[in-house]
This record gives C-alpha cells, sequence and structure tokens, in this order.
C-alpha cells in the first residue's frame, strides 16, 4: 500500500515542467485556431452540407474547443481542492482563509459545465424574454454581469491568498486579463463585425486564459505543497530586516550607508577658556569646623551662569552650615 502514488505526487516539482505543459497547452490552442481557419476556407465550406465543420467550429456546441476549455477547467477545479486538503492542515490560518479554494473550485467546476452545455446562453435567452429587454448587441450583459461579480468577489479574495507565490498570482492575473479580452471581444466593443477572425480572437483568448487558470492553481500547488513539507527556504521578516540594518548602522555607520551620500558638518569653533584664581595655602592649625569644603567637580565643561554659580554658593553655604551645626553638637 505503500507503493502507489499520492494525489500531491500529481503535481509536478519542477518548474521546467510547468513550463512544458504551458507551451503544450499553447500548441493545442494554436492547433484549434488553425483548424477553425482551414474548416471556414472555402475549400472546406464547399465540401459540407451547412459551409462548416462541426468538430472545428470554436463558437459551436460539441466542437473540439469546447472539450478542450471543458476539461482544462475541470481539471483547474480539482487541483483547488487538492490545494485546499492541504492548505487546511496550516497551523497559522486562524480565521480559514483556506475555505475560498473550495470557493473557487466551485467556480471552475461551473465554468467547466457551463462552457461544455452553454448555461450562459440559455440564462440570456431566458432573462431576455422575462424582462422583455435585450441590452447590449446580443444580450450577453445578461451573464456577463453574474460572472463579473462572481469570479471578481473569488478571485480577489483567491489572489490575496496566492501573493505569497508570486509566479502564481501571476499567472492568475494574466489568466484574467484574457477573460476580459475574450469579453470585450464576445460584446463587440473591439473588433465588432468581423466575422470569423472575432471569433478567433475571443475563443483563443478564452482557451489561453483557460490555460493560465490551471497553470495558476498547479503553480500554487506545488507551492503549498514545498512550503508543507518544508522544502522552501525561510524568508526573513522585514522586521528582523530593519532590525539588523540598524544593529549594523550603530557598529558601522560607514558600512550600513553603502553608497547614499552622508552629511559632514563643518568644524565648529573651540569653546573660549575659563580662568579662575588659585587658591594660596592656608598657614596654621583650623578647627575641622572652619574648614573649606571639599572642591565640587563640575560636570559640565564650561564655564557656568550666574544663575548656576549662585545656586552652587548657595548649596556650598547650607552643607557648611550644617556641618558647623552638626560639629557643635558634637563639642558640646
Amino acid at each position: 500500500m505503500d507503493e502507489p502514488i499520492r494525489l500531491i505526487d500529481l503535481i509536478p516539482r519542477r518548474l521546467t515542467t510547468f513550463g512544458l505543459l504551458l507551451l503544450a497547452g499553447l500548441a493545442v490552442v494554436a492547433g484549434l485556431e488553425v483548424l477553425y481557419a482551414w474548416g471556414s476556407s472555402s475549400a472546406m465550406t464547399g465540401m459540407t452540407t451547412d459551409g462548416r465543420v462541426a468538430a472545428f467550429d470554436l463558437d459551436g456546441e460539441g466542437s473540439l474547443a469546447v472539450w478542450f476549455s471543458s476539461t482544462v477547467l475541470s481539471l483547474a477545479g480539482l487541483v483547488a481542492v487538492l490545494v485546499y486538503t492541504v492548505r487546511r492542515h496550516k497551523t497559522d490560518d486562524y480565521q480559514g482563509y483556506y475555505r475560498v479554494w473550495l470557493w473557487a473550485a466551485m467556480c471552475w467546476f461551473l465554468m467547466s459545465i457551463d462552457e461544455a452545455s452553454s448555461l450562459h446562453e440559455g440564462f440570456k435567452e431566458m432573462m431576455a424574454r422575462v424582462t422583455g429587454v435585450s441590452p447590449g448587441l446580443d444580450g450577453s450583459i445578461w451573464w456577463v454581469v453574474p460572472y463579473f461579480f462572481l469570479l471578481g468577489a473569488v478571485g480577489s479574495r483567491l489572489l490575496l491568498d496566492m501573493r505569497c507565490c508570486r509566479l502564481s498570482s501571476t499567472t492568475l492575473v494574466a489568466a484574467a486579463v484574457c477573460y476580459a479580452a475574450a469579453v470585450v471581444t464576445q460584446l463587440q466593443w473591439v473588433l465588432a463585425e468581423s466575422g470569423a477572425r472575432g471569433v478567433m480572437v475571443e475563443e483563443g483568448a478564452e482557451m489561453v486564459g483557460n490555460v493560465l487558470l490551471l497553470l495558476a492553481m498547479g503553480l500554487h500547488a506545488r507551492y503549498v505543497i514545498l512550503d508543507a513539507e518544508g522544502l522552501l527556504p525561510e524568508r526573513e521578516p522585514r522586521v528582523k530586516k530593519k532590525r539588523a540594518k540598524r544593529q549594523l548602522a550603530e557598529e558601522d555607520p560607514i558600512a550600513a550607508l553603502g553608497n547614499e551620500w552622508m552629511k559632514v558638518h563643518a568644524a565648529h569653533p573651540a569653546p573660549q577658556p575659563t580662568f579662575a584664581q588659585p587658591q594660596k595655602p592656608r598657614t596654621g592649625a583650623v578647627h575641622p569646623a572652619f574648614e573649606d569644603p571639599e572642591p565640587v567637580q563640575s560636570p559640565v565643561h564650561r564655564k557656568l551662569t550666574k544663575q548656576e554659580q549662585k545656586a552652587l554658593r548657595q548649596r556650598l553655604l547650607r552643607e557648611r552650615i550644617e556641618r558647623e551645626r552638626k560639629e557643635r553638637k558634637k563639642w558640646g
């Protein structure tokens, strides 16, 4: 039972493998585009009853493009579920943000079912019949708006959870850009009345977005698995980096500055010398009560002001009076 592979073993660990998978997906998209262009040519339209090859039609139902997109979206949903099974064991996720991966998986599965059965087309026709209003050129705005709010809410929260892996988050943003380009072309805001060329741009952008979505899910699954196994290099927190930089600045300010400019102040003028009259040694014995107090060393290396000199004389006078009082009390 130890020999069968696990589900997480299906996720590639090397980035080169993901690069090859991306190239393979883009090659399939390019091949489907070529088949559609060939099936729409005049040489093929004369050989068919309805003027098109249904298997190569990018905009039709039951074609190879529909099967490819539905399969890729289903795989993206499965990888999202796999990420959820690993992320829910993370000990520092106190708020339970890992649940967004279940929402993401449901969205990808919904998109896969919609791609295979054209649910958005049926929803568009139903809303146009119920309301009697068909906004836009063909009423596509009825399914674009719900998709925008649903995928926008789930995608933005998913992007916040994927921000620790820049590669997967960047790929997810690229997929969103491709979907936006497909929607803009679907609404005929660009390439209006372009015929087959507009269909190729719309469906090609959508299929590339599906491939990038699956790639983003796979890259983040790889990151989550490596993180759970402790194989990712630990990132030093920013607080520690600032603390180390501050300590280096205290030890060696020149090395901490690096190539930055350092402000150097000009030389300050030296303070003027202070003059004091030397005290003459006294001759003869002096009673201890009348001895001069010990000179007080001032911690200030400058000339005292008049207020400071006055305060110092008062303090010395109080100390001398207190000492004389004690001597008189001692000698009776």
